[in-house]
């Protein structure tokens, strides 16, 4: 795959390219879902791999849940998915183009992403819902990410997922 992995970001966006960049490398994952109707909150392991690529133009992750040492041995379980995130930035538009395709359900997901303060935020509207993902508390051995909808035009939020990563070294 050397034409679609890159060694590291193309020098032309330099600044820009840090800013999912800075993920790059390995990430062992908890995951919270928050179910919508008020039952308790599910926690699963997973994993979440971030490289640059396409020529250092775009950063790539693959997702997945739960983690390679929890896959079972034989089939697949109901509740797992895997899924390929693609980002690319867009100078025109200063701004991150994103797409998630997820493998399990065949969910593709298309979004815009913009840094906005300290975090890196990617919104999409969905009917008559507003979703934000927001990468949060980046720093070189943890994040956090969250998932939150909002059905009145974005006046209150309501958190739907979360993710704690740390680096695997």
């Amino acid at each position: 795959m050397k034409t679609l992995l890159a060694d590291g970001p193309s020098p032309l966006y330099p600044t820009e390219m840090e800013q999912f960049g800075r993920l790059t490398g390995q990430w062992a994952t908890r995951i919270t879902y928050h179910p919508a109707d008020g039952s308790p909150a599910r926690h699963v392991d997973g994993a979440w791999e971030f490289g640059y690529a396409l020529e250092g133009r775009a950063v790539v992750d693959v997702w997945q849940w739960p983690g390679r040492e929890e896959l079972p041995a034989e089939g697949r379980a109901a509740d797992q998915e895997c899924g390929l995130c693609v980002r690319i930035w867009d100078p025109r538009l200063q701004l991150w183009r994103f797409t998630f395709h997820g493998t399990a359900r065949g969910d593709v997901v298309q979004m815009y992403a913009r840094r906005i303060g300290d975090e890196i935020v990617m919104e999409r509207a969905v009917g008559g819902d507003l979703v934000r993902w927001t990468f949060a508390d980046i720093t070189a051995d943890s994040f956090h990410w969250r998932n939150e909808r909002s059905t009145d035009g974005g006046r209150t939020w309501r958190l739907d997922q979360e993710v704690d990563a740390r680096r695997v070294r």
